[in-house]
């Protein structure tokens, strides 16, 4: 019995201190992903001169495609655009997003669309 309730106590101890460690290194990672990101360019973005898999950074405001949650994909239009410029988000971030709100995304740059448009995984939003 004392060995038990050793082994869950020391479980639960590692746990404990795994999650603190966890959450550092998802901070620390978003700081560097913050960091190596780079303003996308719609210009550059649309003629495909940005490597799929880059790192990216982009700002405008938001209009929900297929919902507002997590996992949904949004439409992010920068506040200055000409025309129709737009991005499709895909939103892997922990954030709901509202419909008109404005935020900033960073994420990897994953081509285009099956409609031609720019696509960005987002894992974070603020």
């Amino acid at each position: 019995m004392k060995k038990a309730s050793f082994l869950l106590t020391a479980t639960l101890l590692l746990a404990a201190c795994g999650g603190e460690q966890s959450a550092e290194v998802e901070q620390d990672t978003e700081e560097v992903m913050k960091q190596e990101a780079i303003e996308i360019d719609f210009v550059a973005a649309n003629d495909d001169s940005i490597p799929a898999g880059t790192i990216v950074k982009a700002q405008g405001i938001a209009t929900p495609i297929t919902g507002t949650e997590i996992g949904d994909e949004f439409l992010l239009t920068p506040k200055v655009a000409e025309g129709e410029e737009s991005y499709v988000v895909s939103n892997n971030s922990k954030v709901e997003i509202q419909d008109g709100q404005e935020i900033t995304v960073y994420g990897s740059y994953d081509g285009k669309t099956d409609s031609g448009a720019p696509k960005i995984t987002a894992t974070i939003i603020e």
